[in-house]
């Protein structure tokens, strides 16, 4: 029988914030959604009791699904791994630390059901976070917008709720590196938002950390532009340009000893400054084309292996794969 609103919420090491999350969000959906709703909360390889609260929630009310993966996969293979057990006609993603607010959530929902559209993101206004995150936050989704191959959405994150339609063409996609977001944006269809203040956590700390972000910032930008890769010839082109414009400089400066700007004259050390300061500024610039390279070769390695994103050793509250295309193995 399928939910009117399944809710994916993906958990790692979130054993203080569950039981705030379950008190907020189970009396609000009984309210707005009379009762037809479920949560898919999906354990990523948590270390603390993560799945134990999950497990008792679950045996409270059966309307509360436990997914427990193998080890920590990530917030993103963890997501896919609770979209695939969403039986809802409606499907929403919903971090537990009540960051993004169940209101919004509800508001969400009615326009994607009231409205026509086929996702409604969050986009944030205001977040409590501090300045300099803030202003990386804002540098990100703007390079996003301005480099990508489709629409990037500002200052939106994986909170949305979107329809089935939307479910199936994001599970049909065969890639393993995957980016709610990004892929939510790719498949295009009719697509609205609703703009929030997001303040802190309510309990815990966020696992993200700066390298966990730098992290899904360069998935973002392999996997949805090509810019970077266009960006290495040319950065190639314009050194071998510099160089050949300071090969004339230095030429002209041992030519004619008058031409001395800076007051350098390459008599005066032949060869070395200029040799030693050419090779680090080519060398430099020649690794971080290589750096490039390497990130593009490192995503094709891994979509080659033909991975799956998430292994699902266990479950509560009996859930069922709701779709053939899923990009995660769920062992007996």
């Amino acid at each position: 029988m399928t939910t009117e609103l399944s809710i994916v919420v993906p958990c790692f090491n979130e054993e203080d914030a569950l039981p705030t999350f379950f008190k907020e969000v189970i009396p609000r959906m009984d309210a707005e959604m009379n009762g037809d709703w479920e949560v898919v909360a999906v354990d990523d390889g948590s270390f603390d009791g993560t799945w134990e609260v999950i497990r008792a929630q679950s045996d409270q009310d059966k309307r509360i699904h436990g997914i427990s993966l193998s080890r920590n996969f990530g917030h993103q293979p963890a997501v896919d791994a609770g979209l695939v057990f969403a039986s809802g006609k409606y499907i929403a993603v919903l971090d537990c630390d009540l960051q993004d607010p169940p209101d919004i959530l509800i508001e969400l929902t009615k326009k994607v059901k009231n409205e026509g559209y086929d996702v409604c993101y969050g986009r944030r206004g205001k977040r409590d976070a501090p300045f300099g995150l803030r202003l990386l936050y804002k540098l990100f989704y703007r390079l996003m917008a301005l480099s990508a191959e489709n629409t990037w959405p500002l200052d939106a994150g994986d909170f949305c709720v979107f329809n089935r339609r939307m479910l199936h063409a994001l599970l049909a996609m065969p890639e393993s590196i995957r980016m709610l977001r990004g892929l939510r944006a790719w498949v295009g269809l009719k697509q609205g938002y609703v703009t929030y203040d997001r303040p802190g956590r309510a309990n815990g700390t966020s696992k993200y950390t700066l390298l966990k972000l730098a992290s899904l910032a360069s998935r973002a930008f392999v996997g949805f532009s090509q810019i970077p890769l266009r960006l290495a010839p040319f950065i190639g082109f314009c050194m071998a340009l510099l160089s050949v414009l300071l090969g004339i400089f230095f030429l002209a400066n041992r030519l004619i000893p008058e031409l001395t700007p800076f007051d350098y004259y390459i008599g005066k050390n032949p060869g070395v400054t200029t040799v030693v300061i050419l090779m680090l500024f080519i060398s430099s610039f020649l690794f971080l084309c290589l750096g490039i390279i390497g990130e593009y070769l490192g995503v094709v390695l891994r979509e080659v292996k033909r991975r799956p994103t998430a292994i699902v050793q266990a479950t509560a509250g009996n859930p069922k794969p709701q779709v053939r295309e899923a990009p995660i193995v769920v062992l007996p």
